[in-house]
């Protein structure tokens, strides 16, 4: 049984201290490799403050932690289990198909070692028994769209198979054949699927992206193959997930974005400290958004400061000695942040109550001149 929702919990649920319903609330968890160890830390969090919510939609290593939550496995059990996890648990070189096919392989890993470590740690339960309604997606290969694991018409497939097709990454693992198609990824084409979200008519969604940003460090570049396919998947993916934001971040979302892209896709060494970082940045997130602070319970852990910094502006720096007046951050920024008609660009909103937090100024800056604050 899941500690973090009762399943027999109907709404309206009254809250302590408020005099309305609590918010019918869907949980987004992001793709983004190890840096998903990042959802146990926001699970704990949500926990802590005392959140509920009725529904998830995963993507990749965000359908994984998800299918484990809403299945019904504690947070103490998923911690345990993730924080022992080796890279051989997932990561098998097809050394044999690779000698014999080379390019014309289906993978460079073993898909089949990954699903073996599935099938050990996802509950044995089916898509339609799951404690806390659960979703997530793939991309079919044959027409490109996207298809939704859980919703009408996509439940016959085993949780296995739906977390095992979310996760399969375009040339690491095989993609998952299922009635005729193949399934890869869901993160390739929604990463944060918000738009999705919209449609199961929650009033409150939260929301974990972890594509890695500009504005943090991010991981080292190696002139490598993998490496390079790796980082240029992960650029198209920071690309959508801008647009992404762009359209469906409004008051009804609360975005949290933990400060770990700075980190390898596949970095096991650090799932530790990801987890804490998750853990920070929705404590922070989640006391102080205006959508989120009036549910935290009255009852919270000692020392927990609430609010810690309201959120609802993003504070934009512009460092007129590197900027060249190129005009990148006028074209990319969606609410009119900077004006760059006057040779050197200048900021038109110091605190940006508009801002996605989508980061695409600082990314596309070519001289660095941009910076972002209170995030």
């Amino acid at each position: 049984m899941s500690d973090l929702i009762d399943p027999t919990d109907v709404l309206p649920l009254r809250l302590p201290g408020r005099s309305g319903p609590r918010p019918r609330t869907v949980l987004v968890l992001g793709g983004g490799g190890m840096r998903g160890m990042a959802h146990i830390g926001v699970l704990k969090a949500l926990q802590t403050l005392g959140i509920r919510y009725d529904a998830v939609v995963g993507t990749s290593i965000g359908a994984f932690v998800g299918a484990m939550v809403c299945g019904g496995k504690s947070l103490e059990e998923i911690e345990s289990t993730l924080i022992e996890v080796q890279k051989q648990d997932y990561f098998r070189l097809n050394t044999v198909k690779l000698l014999l096919k080379g390019t014309r392989a289906p993978s460079m890993y073993q898909g089949k070692v990954f699903r073996e470590s599935l099938e050990k740690m996802l509950p044995e339960v089916s898509l339609t028994e799951m404690q806390i309604p659960f979703y997530c997606n793939a991309v079919r290969l044959e027409s490109g769209g996207a298809v939704y694991w859980g919703t009408p018409g996509f439940t016959e497939i085993s949780l296995v198979d739906a977390v095992y097709s979310s996760c399969s990454l375009p040339g690491v693992f095989e993609p998952l054949e299922w009635e005729g198609n193949n399934y890869v990824d869901g993160g390739i084409v929604d990463s944060v699927p918000l738009r999705f979200a919209k449609t199961l008519d929650g009033d409150l969604i939260i929301a974990v992206d972890l594509t890695v940003k500009s504005t943090f460090k991010t991981p080292d570049y190696q002139r490598r193959v993998l490496p390079t396919l790796f980082r240029m998947f992960e650029i198209v993916e920071e690309v959508l997930v801008e647009q992404s934001l762009h359209m469906h971040v409004d008051q009804r979302v609360a975005l949290i974005q933990p400060k770990v892209g700075h980190l390898h896709r596949f970095d096991f060494s650090q799932v530790g400290e990801v987890i804490r970082a998750g853990e920070e940045e929705a404590l922070n997130v989640l006391t102080a958004h205006t959508s989120t602070r009036g549910l935290v319970s009255d009852e919270i852990k000692d020392g927990l400061v609430c609010p810690v910094m309201p959120k609802d502006h993003v504070s934009l720096h512009l460092d007129p000695s590197l900027c060249v007046g190129c005009g990148m951050c006028q074209m990319v920024c969606e609410t009119d942040g900077f004006w760059a008609e006057a040779g050197v660009a200048t900021v038109r909103k110091s605190a940006n109550y508009e801002c996605t937090r989508d980061h695409a100024c600082v990314r596309n800056c070519p001289t660095d001149a941009i910076s972002l604050g209170n995030l």
